[in-house]
């Protein structure tokens, strides 16, 4: 598998392997719509940032991965998940909310933190809601008031 191929967390995958939602070195960027979020992509790219480190999502795509990777969750992740993964299915669910409102999300793989403020200023003028880095410990979220 090349650079290229390197699958987002969002990515439908290997079927006959159970689906965990970790992310690790993304932000994660929701806007108003697919529109926006392609704009945004081009903003992006423009400002530096490779092409293939990006991903758009429409509301739609968001919803019919889930469906998809819902039933290949274990069942004892399907039991335990919501009590030894409250990270895991907040972000989740954070996700679908807005997918549910026709939202878009423009996943950035970004491993290197310090980046983070950088593809913020490059999307400052563009109309998103909510913003989350996922470091390799941690998560950061970044709301629009």
């Amino acid at each position: 598998m090349g650079e290229d191929d390197i699958p987002f967390p969002m990515d439908l995958t290997d079927p006959s392997r159970p689906w965990k939602f970790k992310p690790q070195g993304y932000l994660v960027v929701i806007l108003t719509g697919l529109s926006e979020a392609r704009r945004a992509l081009s903003a992006l790219v423009a400002g530096g940032f490779a092409h293939r480190d990006i991903k758009v999502y429409s509301g739609e795509q968001t919803l019919a991965n889930d469906a998809v990777n819902r039933p290949r969750r274990t069942v004892a992740r399907r039991l335990l998940g919501p009590v030894t993964d409250e990270d895991e299915v907040a972000g989740r669910e954070l996700y679908l909310g807005y997918a549910r409102e026709g939202r878009s999300a423009l996943w950035l793989r970004l491993p290197n933190q310090e980046d983070v403020s950088k593809a913020l200023r490059v999307l400052a003028d563009y109309d998103y809601l909510h913003a989350r880095y996922y470091g390799f410990n941690t998560w950061k979220d970044f709301i629009v008031s």
